[in-house]
């Protein structure tokens, strides 16, 4: 039995897309640092999609930014309320020791 494979198309589309699904999961996994690589080289990709092609390219982007926004924003919230944690617990520390 022979199994055949459909042959996969590379086309600035697809590679945008890729890109999207990358950045979406590094960003899930909090890997903020490759999620701004990622960011820098969708802008390329983008430039290399036919402009009549680009519309649809860019509100699928559109939709999976808002995504890692999202997410950027909830880690933000996160890093903001453990700083706050440790802040007051130098506060408490330093009272303490003044006793």
């Amino acid at each position: 039995m022979v199994a055949s494979q459909a042959a996969i198309t590379v086309t600035p589309e697809s590679i945008v897309s890729e890109l999207s699904e990358q950045m979406e999961a590094l960003a899930a996994a909090g890997d903020w640092e490759q999620v701004e690589e990622i960011a820098v080289r969708l802008r390329g990709a983008v430039l290399e999609v036919p402009e009549v092609d680009r519309r649809p390219v860019l509100l699928a982007l559109q939709r999976s930014t808002e995504k890692v926004v999202a997410g950027a924003r909830t880690a933000r919230q996160t890093v903001t309320g453990k700083i706050s944690e440790l802040r007051l617990g130098q506060v408490a520390k330093k009272a303490y020791e003044l006793r």
